[in-house]
């Protein structure tokens, strides 16, 4: 397998629309990294530009240590699976399987024995006479799959391969291609705008916006630290909480909301971190599972007590969403489901300060 590198990469169409801008990443040999990001933020582009399939306006890419701005698509040594599966409807998923070994004059044993290791570690030994027509959404994505595993290349390109599925065969499929990165300990980058896709199957996630890399990091860093509100509220669902308000001292660092509908006095961990913020405006970020109802909460300190009004309640099965305004901003609480409150009613809530997040108003950056 390989490493892949990309080195100050631009692309640039025509009328001067920037559509990836500066992207550095750098992709270890066997790692699995996901591409993330709201629609046309730049990532399909980016993932193309490594498979040889969108010229490069500026920087450079490099596969196994080989620059490979000028080298055509079918030299790269990369396998891609996209997410229209690109069957050929008239021929049988052995042939598709076999199509690119063909072109490429491989021993008639030697396909034979390639299509059958792919069709056995992807369950499809009892498909491999049926055309595309007589399989399921599933099934033809795993054929699409298995028409890459057989080339045996350096390195795996999915662009969204499962946005075409159900929600339940997502999951599968899903659970799938992490076991077959395992089996296979290949080199893959994968594309989705699915933040959950990402964050079960990476070992490292590039989350883009507006043809900029905004954070590089493993899942939980991502989860737990991230750089900006941009990711902060992209990754997690639901969403990150946020309002806006100001830094107050008083007796401690205070945060205030812009309507007074929420005022904190908060853990002194942050006393430090906010130092120079008081009186500025800030945002405060805080996830739907830190906040707690009274049927889930035990006392203790670090927590504070807020009043609201509920607006909508989600039942999920094991647990509830409830939805209430604090400011003009609407939150979400993800708690067990142990009773079911109503949507109108008063509900006492407790916020754990100790898992805030607040980034500065102008910049959006994580202070």
């Amino acid at each position: 397998m390989a490493e892949v590198v990309l080195k100050n990469v631009t692309k640039i169409y025509e009328g001067g629309n920037i559509a990836v801008k500066d992207v550095n990443i750098d992709i270890k040999d066997r790692e699995f990294v996901v591409l993330v990001g709201p629609s046309g933020c730049g990532k399909s582009t980016t993932l193309r530009m490594v498979a040889g399939l969108e010229e490069i306006s500026q920087g450079e890419i490099y596969i196994d240590g080989k620059k490979v701005n000028d080298v055509s698509p079918k030299d790269r040594d990369i396998a891609m699976v996209f997410q229209n599966y690109a069957l050929y409807p008239h021929m049988t998923v052995y042939e598709n399987m076999a199509f690119g070994l063909k072109l490429r004059k491989y021993d008639k044993n030697e396909i034979r024995t390639r299509v059958s290791e792919a069709a056995k570690i992807l369950e499809l030994e009892d498909y491999l006479e049926r055309k595309p027509k007589a399989l399921s959404g599933g099934q033809r994505q795993r054929v699409a799959v298995g028409r890459a595993i057989v080339r045996k290349p350096k390195v795996f390109l999915f662009d969204e391969p499962l946005s075409n599925l159900d929600a339940k065969l997502r999951v599968q499929m899903r659970t799938q291609i992490s076991k077959l990165h395992q089996r296979l300990n290949a080199t893959m980058i994968y594309v989705t705008h699915d933040q959950t896709e990402a964050m079960t199957m990476g070992d490292k996630i590039v989350i883009m916006k507006d043809g900029i890399v905004h954070q590089t990091d493993s899942p939980l860093n991502l989860y737990n630290h991230p750089v900006n509100k941009f990711v902060a509220g992209f990754i997690g669902s639901p969403a990150m909480n946020f309002v806006e308000g100001k830094i107050i001292a008083e007796d401690g660092v205070n945060f205030r909301s812009k309507n007074g509908d929420v005022s904190l006095m908060l853990n002194p961990a942050y006393q430090e971190r906010l130092k120079g913020y008081t009186g500025k405006n800030v945002f405060m970020g805080i996830r739907p599972e830190d906040i707690y109802d009274s049927n889930s909460f035990a006392d203790r300190p670090g927590y504070e007590k807020l009043s609201v009004q509920l607006d909508v309640v989600e039942p999920m099965g094991n647990e509830i969403f409830l939805y209430f305004y604090l400011d003009t901003n609407q939150f979400v609480a993800r708690v067990p489901s142990k009773e079911m409150p109503r949507a109108g009613q008063l509900q006492s809530i407790w916020l754990d300060t100790g898992k805030l997040h607040f980034f500065d108003a102008e910049t959006e950056k994580a202070i």
